[in-house]
């Protein structure tokens, strides 16, 4: 904030008083505890006080200066408004008598920890689900309260809150995620100082930036036009914790500024062939039905889907997301193999025009998840050639059951139709920023009295800190110089030697799209 006016600062109870006192005739008692002093000092008291009110009033008026619902009022006058707390959301495993139905609204949740104080998360499911023939069934949840404090790690949910007759056990497959909390000012304030000092053009770069800041969970921007040819605008994000976003968040903000182009089919109704190869109806977590592929010795079986190049609306790049999931993910050997064969070129299509990296993927069960998840494979359509998705169910893995619920294809460029923010005629990419890990490694000299475990921790942290700030910045570089005084100014180092980043002593490069994402560090 500016300097305040000196008629704001200077307004003191001292000052007011001496004022008053100096204006009343020189002949006059004017000391302290006389009949005037005391009944001008309680007036002069309110006075310095308004004067303090009115500073405060002026500090809250403008958006640099102000907090809390006041920074929300100001940014409502460009609107602008506070992305709110979102709830995690997964799936959960119940165990127990077959044929039990466990209604929506089921109240799971994590167990209390008293050590450290950790409180039980609450998880209630959205759908209802019953248990099949081995008496397992899954159900979707989402969090009870929403906030980060919902994304709980694989296996940690395993207490069943509401009570359900026939349910022996609870547990998460995998972890819950997609919860968030409300955003703080910092972030209000830097969208909205983005807005008004960089106004809308009628789809300028500026824009792009606005839009996908304004997607729950987008931390940073970067946008280059025509990166990919005329009319082409390419986004590359990063999440709030500063590092690439995930799948979810890129779809979040591809919906948001420019659709996509996506066509769906389920695994039922592709070509089933070779050994081991069925449709089963029996499970309540697909879309619609799924393919079940079991070992057989004869050989591995296939799910195919031909003519797909018949549902493409453009050339380009694009994604082939399988919905897979297995009976159990302990397994190491090579189990699945998904791709997209060019039929025309009899090979692999590639991920790349003129690329040399073939559109296929092998999968072990350790992979894959007990739970539906998708799994991408990308793939170059030239607009011409045909192509087939093909899955085939390997026979190294002995063990495994696999189902295949259905195929996305998901262009990863926008329909140019203006469906969403983007104008008529843009073509929008986005994708996750690219991660450049930085690798850390010094020897540190610790000052006395001071733990040695402790100030490692802190150099760490305040690396982390550094390494954040960079992402997205007009100087991104990680520089090694910068590293250094990061480690000196940290409580508790007295100096520090043999400091390599990265296995050198140069600066780290960063691109326009990449984001520096601290790896591993190594104090000694």
């Amino acid at each position: 904030m500016a300097t305040l006016p000196e008629y704001l600062t200077e307004q003191t109870e001292e000052n007011i008083l001496k004022r008053m006192l100096d204006s009343l005739p020189a002949d006059l008692d004017k000391a302290e505890g006389s009949y005037l002093w005391d009944a001008l000092a309680p007036a002069a008291m309110e006075l310095a006080q308004a004067a303090i009110w009115a500073q405060e009033v002026l500090r809250r008026g403008f958006a640099s200066t102000t907090f809390g619902q006041y920074l929300d009022l100001r940014c409502e006058e460009h609107g602008i408004t506070r992305k709110p707390a979102v709830k995690a959301t997964g799936q959960v495993k119940f165990t127990g008598l077959a044929g039990t139905v466990v209604p929506a609204g089921t109240r799971v949740a994590t167990p209390a920890d008293p050590t450290t104080g950790t409180p039980s998360i609450e998880f209630v499911t959205t759908a209802s689900v019953t248990l099949d023939s081995t008496g397992t069934g899954y159900a979707p949840i989402e969090a009870v309260k929403a906030g980060a404090s919902g994304n709980v790690a694989a296996g940690a949910i395993s207490i069943l809150v509401t009570p359900v007759s026939g349910v022996s056990a609870v547990t998460n497959p995998s972890a819950t995620s997609g919860g968030l909390d409300q955003e703080d000012d910092a972030s209000l304030l830097a969208r909205f100082l983005q807005r008004v000092r960089s106004p809308s053009a009628g789809g300028n770069k500026a824009d792009y930036v606005n839009w996908a800041m304004e997607v729950t969970g987008v931390g940073g921007v970067s946008v280059v036009p025509v990166r990919d040819g005329p009319g082409t605008v390419s986004i590359a994000v990063i999440n709030t914790n500063k590092e690439p976003a995930d799948q979810a968040l890129v779809d979040a903000v591809q919906n948001y500024i420019a659709p996509p182009w996506v066509n769906e089919i389920e695994a039922e109704n592709m070509t089933l062939g070779g050994y081991g190869t069925s449709i089963d109806t029996t499970l309540t977590d697909d879309t619609g039905d799924s393919v079940k592929m079991v070992y057989d010795a004869s050989g591995p079986g296939t799910i195919t889907h031909s003519s797909l190049h018949t549902l493409l609306q453009q050339p380009g790049i694009w994604q082939a997301r399988v919905r897979i999931k297995v009976d159990n993910n302990a397994g190491t050997a090579d189990l699945l193999q998904v791709g997209i064969w060019n039929v025309s070129a009899a090979a692999w299509a590639k991920t790349r025009p003129g690329g040399t990296i073939d559109a296929v993927i092998t999968l072990k069960a350790s992979d894959l998840a007990t739970a539906f998840d998708d799994k991408i494979v990308e793939f170059y359509w030239n607009g011409q050639d045909q192509l087939e998705l093909r899955i085939t169910r390997l026979t190294t893995d002995t063990t495994t059951i696999v189902w295949v619920d259905r195929a996305v294809y998901r262009s990863t460029f926008s329909k140019d139709t203006g469906e969403g923010k983007a104008p008529i005629g843009a073509r929008v990419t986005v994708e996750p920023a690219t991660a450049v890990l930085i690798n850390i490694s010094a020897t540190l000299t610790i000052a006395p009295g001071y733990n040695a475990d402790s100030v490692k921790s802190a150099v760490v942290e305040n690396l982390k800190s550094y390494i954040r700030s960079l992402a997205f910045a007009d100087d991104n570089d990680v520089r090694y110089a910068r590293i250094g005084t990061v480690i000196l100014d940290t409580p508790g180092v007295l100096d520090y030697s043999n400091l390599l980043v990265n296995g050198g002593t140069s600066n780290i490069a960063i691109g326009p799209q990449e984001v520096a994402v601290l790896g591993t560090v190594t104090l000694t």
